[in-house]
């Protein structure tokens, strides 16, 4: 009887495991490591394919930036990130301008894969004259399948009389913010001139949103005034107040360049 039994049982589990082999849950029951085959799977079970490393930058570059003549230069930040699966390297930065400048990145430096680097580029100089300058940034890169390879940031300047703070108080916040002029400016806001609209807006908590700044120096996407100014992610009513029609996507780009190169005054 417990001969039978023992027999009984030991039939049962072979057939268990029989059955299992046949199954890919077996295998990989959650669906993350790898196949019957030896390859990784994806989360959703489907093969997992390497991707080489390929390299990316958060912004292509800055067209037509006014640029103030006998001015210091100015900067910005933009992100190199890896999104293949394979480790990068960033073999070499080169400039084909003077009146450029990279810091944040060497040569021969890994990005691994997902992962992203920040890297500040300068660009002007105070003995530039009027007129237009045109500069890129070189990036050349390797990776397992992309041998010498090279991504660019470029940069074309204004050069003149007028600065990007200029043109944003005369042409945009006199002609359509009447209600911030005044000696009582809306919402804690006033801006009855230049110089007081810059010490308003820059690094300034905003009033409605104690957690943001009106102005945070070189993130656009965080500063208040741009959300005001889309009618994204705020309190009250969208700026100017009495839109539509609100400001141009020109007038809204030209803002958020401002504060994308340091929001200098």
């Amino acid at each position: 009887m417990i001969k039978s039994f023992i027999k009984l049982s030991t039939f049962l589990f072979l057939i268990i495991i029989f059955q299992g082999c046949g199954s890919d849950d077996w295998r990989d029951p959650l669906g993350i490591s790898s196949s019957g085959s030896g390859r990784s799977l994806n989360p959703d079970g489907t093969p997992y394919v390497p991707k080489p490393g390929h390299l990316e930058i958060s912004s292509q570059g800055l067209e037509q930036v006014p640029y103030k003549q006998g001015t210091s230069a100015l900067q910005t930040s933009i992100i190199l990130k890896n999104t293949g699966t394979e480790d990068l390297m960033v073999v070499s930065v080169s400039l084909d301008e003077t009146w450029l400048s990279v810091s944040g990145i060497g040569d021969n430096q890994i990005i691994e894969p997902f992962d992203s680097v920040e890297v500040w580029v300068g660009f002007g100089d105070e003995t530039l004259t009027d007129g237009t300058y045109l500069g890129a940034v070189s990036f050349q890169w390797n990776s397992l399948e992309n041998p010498d390879s090279t991504e660019d940031f470029s940069v074309s300047l204004e050069v003149g009389n007028e600065s990007a703070w200029d043109i944003i108080y005369d042409d945009i916040i006199d002609k359509t913010c009447s209600c911030h002029l005044t000696s009582s400016g809306a919402g804690e806001l006033k801006m009855g001139n230049q110089d007081l609209a810059y010490s308003n807006l820059v690094n300034v908590i905003a009033y409605e949103i104690p957690e943001l700044k009106l102005v945070e120096v070189y993130f656009p996407d965080l500063s208040y005034l741009v959300k005001k100014i889309k009618g994204v992610d705020i309190e009250g009513d969208r700026m100017p107040r009495d839109g539509p029609p609100f400001l141009s996507d020109n007038r809204i780009a030209q803002i958020i360049q401002w504060i994308s190169v340091g929001a200098p005054e």
